[in-house]
């Protein structure tokens, strides 16, 4: 099972902290060079494209892009912050 299905969206971030689940619902990103979009499933996948220009790494912890290919379309969805005073980070 994944981490958005035992957590989807709407899920408190103390519940989703009980999964060891962070504040990225999808970590996904797009070359613009091949057209391949890619997804971080968990905290340490390092998922590469096919034309090997784009890499995405962080799971639901953390955004981290590199390659050759600088330029990607940003594709990632973030958990509702569930109050005013919550920010998408990582404690």
């Amino acid at each position: 099972m994944n981490y958005q299905e035992r957590c989807p969206q709407g899920t408190p971030r103390a519940e989703r902290r009980k999964y060891s689940v962070g504040d990225i619902f999808e970590n996904k990103a797009q070359c613009l060079q091949c057209g391949e979009l890619i997804m971080s499933k968990h905290l340490h996948d390092f998922a590469t494209c096919k034309c090997g220009g784009l890499s995405v790494d962080g799971g639901s912890w953390y955004l981290k892009r590199s390659g050759t290919e600088t330029k990607c379309m940003e594709q990632s969805i973030f958990y509702e912050v569930d109050n005013e005073n919550e920010k998408h980070t990582r404690k």
